[in-house]
């Protein structure tokens, strides 16, 4: 029974890796048994994860907000692996402001941060996957992909395509054998809401709500992002899991 969990031969790409639950998810990938190719902004901080993982661990300094550099992040790690089987689309950028301060340069920067770049990536990798008839990939959603959440209506907007294109993807893709699932994290403590977190009455609200009683961590998100890319979860596909501690069931 433990062998559908693990992903001993598998190349998973992790985009978003150099910090946060992305970094997190590329560590339980590598410890499940999979090689593990690092993407993100910030070189330094990826050869860092690397460095913990080991082995055959590739770097591939990539900025998601160039199309250009989303495809050849898949292209660099099929030529490096011969192969993709996982793809973690967990890059983004945060951006809290009131709605009506909002200006174009914001609508396209959070876009190009949050969505663009990752449909971009999702669908190189699904050339790639269909070719083969089998891969995965697993997008980070969030609670404001369903939720309005002051101060976050680009953010959210972002998070709400990302849910949408993982539906539609799955259903484009099922039949070739590629699932697509997506992982919506509730508050999770991280370079993103740290600052939120750190406001009394923001962090009582949100443990009050809670039903679990305390902040995630990005290691809360680990085993759920490991069952999606197994062969545990071979059945399961076109769907926005949320990972919240239970906020969204109240």
């Amino acid at each position: 029974m433990t062998d559908r969990f693990r992903l001993d031969g598998r190349v998973a790409l992790v985009n978003g890796a150099s910090r946060g639950i992305g970094r997190a998810i590329a560590l339980g990938l590598a410890e499940a048994g999979a090689t593990v190719a690092l993407a993100a902004r910030s070189e330094a901080h990826l050869h860092e994860v690397a460095r913990e993982i080991g082995g055959d661990t590739f770097v591939i300094p990539a900025d998601l907000r160039d199309p250009d550099q989303a495809r050849e992040m898949v292209a660099g790690t099929i030529e490096r692996f011969g192969q993709v089987d996982i793809l973690v689309n967990a890059a983004g950028a945060a951006l809290r402001a009131p709605a009506e301060t909002t200006h174009e340069a914001d609508i396209a920067e959070i876009f190009a941060s949050n969505f663009n770049g990752i449909a971009v990536a999702c669908a190189a990798a699904g050339r790639h996957f269909i070719e083969r008839r089998s891969g995965r990939i697993i997008n980070i959603a969030s609670l404001a992909s369903f939720r309005g959440v002051p101060g976050r209506a680009l953010y959210g907007a972002t998070k709400g395509a990302i849910a949408q294109l993982t539906r539609t993807l799955a259903v484009e893709w099922g039949a070739h054998n590629v699932g697509v699932n997506a992982i919506a994290p509730g508050w999770i403590a991280t370079d993103f809401t740290r600052e939120v977190l750190a406001q009394p009455e923001v962090r009582e609200r949100v443990l009050d709500r809670t039903p679990l009683k305390r902040i995630g961590d990005p290691d809360d998100i680990v085993g759920l992002a490991v069952f999606l890319a197994s062969p545990a979860a071979a059945f399961i596909t076109g769907q926005v899991i949320c990972c919240d501690g239970g906020y969204s069931a109240g």
